[in-house]
């Protein structure tokens, strides 16, 4: 669940969906803020439709030219109607100054489940 290393003055939480297609492409899901860092300290992902398949695992990660990924959950984790909780180095740490956050893929596309929903907590510094 919640990395407790840190407690943010003002928690915030990004929530949806997003289809096959839109992790395949990189959906960003928290909007660029300025000058401040994104810190996550947790969440949870769950597939919809089917068991995820095809890719090598859905990240979140920051919208930086070269991103950091905060959580890399395996497809293999990602079966039909399972929450899978966020678990990552990069939980409780502040992310690329001025960026926001994206749910996407790695490896190949993402196949058998038509989306992921998704659920962020995270705050600004």
């Amino acid at each position: 669940m919640a990395n407790t290393s840190i407690v943010p003055r003002h928690l915030r939480v990004a929530c949806g969906n997003a289809t096959a297609a839109e992790v395949n492409a990189g959906k960003a899901i928290v909007p660029d803020r300025g000058d401040r860092q994104v810190v996550v300290v947790g969440g949870w992902l769950r597939a919809l439709g089917g068991n995820a398949a095809g890719a090598t695992s859905v990240d979140i990660t920051d919208t930086a030219a070269s991103p950091v990924t905060v959580a890399s959950t395996a497809v293999g984790s990602l079966t039909q109607n399972t929450v899978v909780s966020l678990s990552g180095a990069n939980l409780g740490v502040g992310l690329t100054a001025g960026k926001g956050l994206r749910i996407t893929k790695t490896g190949s596309s993402l196949t058998g489940a038509t989306s992921i929903d998704y659920c962020i907590w995270y705050a600004y510094v």
